[in-house]
């Protein structure tokens, strides 16, 4: 049993399995951590699996297979419950999100000062240098709604590690893909939650699953959760 799961869900990223675990394991020894990683796979058209499984042989490296696409947050809370790790820190699997960073989300969990550390693009030292000005703006744009029920500054970041019982335990499926999000309108005032700059890049292979439909379940998933913590009192 390892206490750190890191979860890696995936769609067509046959291009950057490699490059991603070689920086991630680079980290893993540099840092001596003891940390699995998980790939939970959407039912890839591609290579992906097959490169996932050439390296289960030489290093902590584990493949859930999914026989749909079951979404972003559907993969890493099939995970979350695959896994038996205490904790666990999701990140994409297109290199957008340095593994280098991987420590420091991890050690304010292992210290015991939070349940829940965010690779956060908007406190200060965080840069997204390959967005041009309208991409920043419509990003920051579509986090104002979920800033009603949280008070962290990127809430849709895709980066972060957290309790593994948070993501099992939350009580309804959650569409789309903010996850993170889904957990900090779960559990409001009673998670400890901290960012941590980091440099967000954008991908160099494959394509982005960011489309019309994915923006319509981002919309979906906002007013579900407004309404649920409507309910609950912890709308601002």
């Amino acid at each position: 049993m390892s206490t750190i799961t890191i979860i890696v869900p995936t769609l067509n990223e046959a291009e950057n399995v490699d490059l991603l675990l070689e920086r991630i394991l680079r980290v893993r020894q540099s840092s001596n951590l003891d940390f699995d990683i998980l790939f939970v796979d959407s039912a890839s058209a591609d290579a992906t699996c097959d490169r996932v499984l050439a390296w289960q042989d030489k290093a902590p490296v584990r493949l859930l297979r999914q026989e749909f696409d079951i979404g972003l947050a559907g993969a890493v809370t099939a995970g979350a419950r695959y896994t038996d790790a205490e904790y666990v820190l999701v990140m994409d699997a297109d290199l957008s999100h340095p593994p280098e960073s991987i420590p420091k989300l991890l050690q304010p969990l292992l210290d015991g000062t939070f349940d829940m550390v965010i690779g956060s693009r908007y406190v200060e030292g965080g840069s997204l240098p390959d967005w041009p000005f309208l991409r920043r703006l419509s990003s920051r744009i579509a986090t104002l709604p979920a800033l009603l029920f949280c008070s962290v500054k990127d809430p849709l970041a895709g980066f972060f590690a957290v309790q593994r019982r948070r993501l099992t335990d939350l009580s309804d499926s959650v569409p789309g893909f903010k996850i993170g999000l889904a957990i900090l309108a779960e559990y409001g005032r009673d998670i400890r939650v901290t960012e941590i700059p980091i440099e967000f890049r954008d991908r160099d292979y494959g394509y982005s699953k960011m489309n019309h439909r994915v923006a319509l379940a981002y919309l979906k998933q906002l007013i579900t959760l407004c309404f649920k913590c409507k309910a609950k009192g912890l709308t601002r």
